[in-house]
């Protein structure tokens, strides 16, 4: 039984009324935010904020994340700042640059860096959102965004956390400089990717001499039966799309996982022939990037994780859901 902070993680792929009765479940167990995913394909997630957010009490509801690309901050300073009145202080906006796999299909490029200066975007993303919040009539004119004699028309009564997400050094950094918290991971990550996200964060602190909440996605699967746990995780869609087109292949050499191990399983992806990417995912591959196996497997490796750094561990629980949530429930 676990005395820590813990949150719950999903992506936008449960009816929005499973999420909620999954929210009002977890708030009893003692959780103490639900962060949802976006998504540019699956369903729409300050829907799932405003429901949550509704049907609850006391448990926060968050971003995890919105995408600079798809939401001009003027919107989304109105949304959370709707969000927030609606529920009295307990929306959270985490935001970050958006998934590089999936916002080219939109027209919008991230890569060369260079020329989508990613840092400077999620920066004057951030600036002017709380320009907006402030109450003042704003005046912005950056790079990548604009705003021309606003001000918004009702009152921003609580402050509203920004969480930053990132996977470069940089926006890391950025995180801790301007950030109210950080997020380190996208869901899979190893203990030590999530302690190297951990120490870009603290130069951004160091630098600006202020502490910031790190927050990390963490997929999780859990049962009594440990082979069921592992099955559920490999056959997970996020997994196998993280597996094959996200996690860099010499993040899992340390663990013996080589690139030549992972071919048979990207190809099958890339065919889509999910079974067959699902038969070629190596066990080891599971145990260096998710929380999986039993409730003692799992607490052992959550405890690896706050060790490096994080505080706020965001698990994302798939395949025996029900019995993850209240396993790992804080109360």
């Amino acid at each position: 039984m676990f005395t820590l902070r813990l949150a719950l993680g999903f992506n936008p792929a449960l009816p929005v009324q499973d999420i909620v009765k999954i929210a009002v479940k977890a708030e009893e167990a003692g959780y103490e935010s639900i962060w949802m995913h976006e998504s540019l394909f699956q369903r729409d997630i300050v829907s799932y904020l405003s429901l949550i957010l509704n049907s609850t009490k006391k448990i926060k509801a968050a971003s995890g994340i919105i995408n600079t690309y798809t939401r001009h901050p003027v919107v989304a300073a109105t949304t959370f700042g709707t969000l927030s009145e609606l529920s009295n202080g307990r929306a959270i906006m985490g935001l970050g640059l958006g998934s590089f796999p999936t916002i080219p299909k939109i027209g919008q490029r991230i890569f060369p860096v260079k020329d989508s200066q990613p840092v400077k975007r999620v920066s004057e993303y951030v600036e002017l959102v709380r320009a907006l919040w402030s109450g003042n009539n704003v005046n912005f004119k950056g790079k990548f965004f604009q705003a021309e004699n606003l001000q918004l028309g009702f009152k921003i009564q609580s402050p509203i956390p920004i969480y930053v997400a990132g996977l470069s050094t940089e926006l890391l950094e950025l995180a801790g400089k301007v950030g109210d918290g950080a997020l380190l991971s996208p869901a899979l990550a190893t203990v030590e990717t999530t302690r190297k996200m951990s120490s870009a964060v603290k130069v951004g602190e160091a630098s600006a001499n202020r502490k910031v909440d790190k927050a990390s996605y963490l997929m999780a699967s859990l049962d009594s039966n440990a082979d069921k746990a592992r099955e559920a995780m490999k056959g997970f869609y996020f997994f196998l799309f993280q597996l094959a087109e996200v996690i860099k292949p010499q993040t899992l050499e340390s663990y013996g996982v080589t690139e030549e191990q992972l071919a048979p399983m990207k190809a099958a992806w890339k065919k889509g022939d999910v079974a067959g990417a699902k038969a070629n995912v190596p066990n080891v591959a599971v145990e260096a990037l998710t929380l999986t196996g039993t409730k003692e497997t799992v607490q052992r490796r959550l405890e690896e994780y706050l060790s490096t750094g994080v505080d706020l561990p965001i698990v994302m629980p798939i395949g025996n859901v029900d019995y993850a949530i209240s396993t790992l429930a804080p109360t």
